[in-house]
């Protein structure tokens, strides 16, 4: 392999770079902002999960939300399932 091919496989590396790099500092960025909205989770705030269903936080656990769909129904998700909090 001469200096020419050298020269294609570093061109190719930083092409590679300026197409990777802002997705990876985009994808992290949005990870820090759905943890940053987790960690400030209360009860009584209203949310939506990723399946599109509406209620009202109940309760806390490490990795569990309850919450409150209706007047008799109460349902438990994961904390990841929680897709944003709903402005009041």
């Amino acid at each position: 392999m001469g200096s020419g091919g050298i020269q294609v496989i570093i061109l190719y590396l930083v092409i590679m770079g300026i197409i990777i790099v802002p997705q990876i500092l985009t994808t992290r960025k949005k990870r820090q902002k759905q943890q940053t909205m987790l960690d400030n989770l209360k009860s009584g705030d209203k949310i939506v999960t990723i399946g599109g269903i509406c209620g009202t936080v109940l309760s806390i656990s490490d990795k569990t939300v309850d919450i409150k769909i209706d007047k008799n129904v109460k349902l438990t998700v994961t904390k990841a399932a929680i897709s944003n909090i709903v402005a009041e």
